[in-house]
C-alpha cells in the first residue's frame, strides 16, 4: 500500500473505465464464490463482476465476450492484492483463513481498532493493512503464530520428528 498514490477506483480494459467497488465484504464474497468449483466458471465470473463493479460497470460488463469478463477480473484482483504478496508459493499453508477465521479476525479489529466488522464500512486497503498489522495481544496473533511454529517445524523436521517432540513435551 502506497501512502503517496490513492488507490485506483476504476479497472482499465481496452480503454474503457469500469468503476470498483471494494468494499472488504464484496471482495471477501467476491473470493469465496470464486473458489466454489460447484457454479460454473461463467457464472463465478460474471457474479465477481457484478460484487467488485459499481451497478453501472456491472451492466458495461454483462456485454464484453467472456473472455474479456475473466481479463477485467483478473485485472481488479491484482488491483487488490499487493505485489509484495506474490512470494508466497502455493505449497505454502495458509495462516489465516478469510472464511474460517471470522470470528477471530472480527474480534482483533474490535479489540484492537474499535471496528465493528458488521457495521463499519472499510474498503479492501483499509482492511488488509489493518489485519496485517494485528498485534500479539490478540487472540488471532495467537494462532496465527501457533499455525506458523506448526507449519515450520513439520517442514524443517518432518512428522516423525515432530511426534516425538511432542511425547517428549
Amino acid at each position: 500500500m502506497k501512502l503517496g498514490f490513492i488507490p485506483e477506483k476504476h479497472a482499465n480494459i481496452n480503454g474503457k473505465k469500469y468503476a470498483l467497488n471494494l468494499g472488504f465484504q464484496n471482495v471477501m464474497r467476491a473470493a469465496a464464490l470464486l473458489r466454489d468449483s460447484k457454479i460454473s466458471e461463467e457464472a463465478r465470473v460474471s457474479t465477481g463482476l457484478r460484487l467488485l463493479l459499481s451497478p453501472i460497470s456491472h451492466t458495461r460488463s454483462c456485454f464484453l465476450p467472456y473472455t474479456r469478463k475473466l481479463v477485467l477480473l483478473n485485472k481488479i484482483f491484482e488491483h487488490l492484492m499487493p505485489s509484495a504478496d506474490s512470494k508466497t508459493s502455493k505449497n505454502t499453508k495458509a495462516v489465516i483463513s478469510l472464511e474460517n477465521d471470522g470470528a477471530l479476525i472480527y474480534g482483533a479489529f474490535m479489540q484492537t481498532y474499535g471496528i465493528n466488522l458488521q457495521k463499519d464500512k472499510l474498503n479492501w486497503r483499509e482492511f488488509y493493512a489493518l489485519l496485517s498489522c494485528i498485534p500479539e495481544n490478540t487472540a488471532l496473533f495467537y494462532v496465527m503464530k501457533n499455525r506458523i511454529e506448526q507449519t515450520e517445524e513439520s517442514l524443517d523436521d518432518g512428522l516423525e520428528t515432530l511426534f516425538n517432540k511432542l511425547i517428549k513435551e
